[in-house]
């Protein structure tokens, strides 16, 4: 029955059916989360009746079993020390370059979906102070700069107890956010630069999340689930795949992973306190002519998810925090419809993803009408999967927490390829179809995939 928290934390570093008792609070937060939906500012009237349409809806199609909470699970020991929290890191909302497309006139003006970061604090039941911090946070990628600053500054607070080691930042890879928070410059071309602004709005953030993480630490369980998710990503790199070796190819039943890994954290009380769910598609459902910030799909299912679970109260200031971490979402795309030419509406050639040998017009899309629609669909299917998942999650974590870190320098490192041949890396470089984009943001001039 038991599996050890190693397990998790090993989903954690490649980077429940225990409930309160009583009635469901689904009805109360589905009234609240169409409430909100309504004065939500990130669109015309119409736009706002439209989404809460679609919001309730989807709430009112959830299996009718998932609307009574079930009783405490016999098995709730109290495991682990739990604690969950959430911070706002939404940086400039004008002008300033997005991060995630690399194109330079997608800047900022305006707000579709406020950006938060999601801290999950696991503490050994045995020993408190070892522990592990997992934040996914609304943002392209994860960050070393972002990193070493929070920890400076939860050092002054909690002196060597977050460190490196246990410290775990995971980006959602929404390419709606802004940019310009990254050590390296390949990074911060299109942003003309660093922008402390949007730098401090996400330290601030995140650390935020740490401390209301830290205060709200709780003997609590953990179970997890996992399960596919249907109709929500597909391989923008189709023909690439099949330079795999076959036998390889032949071990999995898709060219992407489409599997929800999802771990369901509750208190002994039966309160429900978290969960954290990792399941492979790029944020890129917010295309590159958007310039509203978005946590794009998974941004939207963490949204839904804590609004049912968090009835009555504001996005970001509830207790319970739903993180849709992401995972192996290398060429995996929201972009279901495939790549079109936008002047002939062809598929595009699937060699080169070009239209008539140019890269600009070949765009993929999304199931929606639009990339907003489009953005609702992919978030949907990731909240309904999860939110099922997390219902049924009856198999229970136990053990130890332990953890594993290391550093590696990627240009020198040693690969055996078998027994008696082992070569080593080298020092990075582009190579020519980078300048290509992909068929979620196709890039410029004459280079092709």
């Amino acid at each position: 029955m038991a599996r050890t928290l190693v397990f998790a934390l090993l989903l954690v570093a490649s980077c429940c059916f225990v409930n309160s008792q009583g009635k469901s609070p689904t009805k109360t937060g589905k009234e609240h989360l169409v409430k909100v939906m309504k004065g939500h500012k990130h669109g015309n009237k119409s736009q706002h009746m439209t989404d809460a349409a679609k919001v309730a809806e989807v709430v009112e199609a959830l299996p009718k079993n998932h609307k009574e909470r079930p009783e405490i699970a016999d098995n709730a020991a109290g495991n682990f020390y739990i604690g969950t929290g959430i911070g706002d890191i939404t940086g400039p909302a004008a002008n300033v370059n997005m991060m995630g497309y690399a194109n330079p006139t997608q800047v900022t003006g305006g707000i579709h979906l406020r950006l938060y970061s999601r801290a999950y604090i696991i503490a050994d039941k045995t020993d408190e102070t070892q522990r592990i911090l997992f934040v996914s946070a609304d943002m392209a990628m994860g960050s070393q700069l972002v990193k070493l600053e929070v920890l400076n500054r939860l050092r002054t607070m909690y002196d060597d107890l977050y460190t490196a080691e246990n410290f775990c930042l995971s980006g959602t890879h929404t390419h709606s956010g802004p940019g310009g928070y990254q050590q390296f410059v390949l990074f911060d071309i299109t942003s003309l630069g660093f922008v402390k602004e949007n730098f401090e709005a996400i330290v601030q953030g995140i650390v935020k999340s740490v401390q209301h993480a830290h205060s709200k630490l709780t003997l609590g369980d953990i179970f997890i689930n996992k399960g596919d998710v249907m109709m929500s990503n597909i391989n923008r790199s189709p023909t690439a795949y099949l330079n795999n070796p076959a036998d390889e190819r032949n071990k999995y039943q898709y060219n992407v992973d489409k599997e929800m890994v999802l771990i369901k954290m509750a208190g002994t009380d039966g309160k429900d306190l978290g969960m954290i769910n990792w399941f492979s598609v790029h944020g890129t459902s917010m295309n590159n002519t958007n310039h509203l910030i978005s946590g794009d799909n998974k941004g939207y299912a963490s949204y839904m998810f804590e609004q049912l679970l968090n009835p009555n109260t504001r996005p970001g200031q509830g207790s319970f925090v739903a993180a849709f971490a992401q995972t192996s979402e290398g060429d995996v795309s929201p972009n279901t419809k495939g790549p079109h030419c936008l002047d002939t509406g062809l598929p595009c050639d699937v060699e080169t993803s070009t239209c008539n040998g140019k890269t600009e017009n070949c765009v993929a899309f999304g199931p929606g009408e639009d990339m907003r629609e489009s953005t609702h669909i992919i978030g949907t299917h990731q909240f309904s999967n999860a939110w099922d998942l997390y219902h049924s999650a009856t198999k229970q974590l136990s053990g130890k927490v332990a953890y594993r870190h290391q550093y590696v320098n990627m240009s020198d490192y040693t690969v055996y390829l078998n027994s008696s041949t082992k070569v080593k890396t080298c020092k990075p470089s582009l190579g020519y179809s980078f300048a290509a984009g992909t068929t979620d943001g196709p890039g410029a001039f004459d280079f092709t995939q």
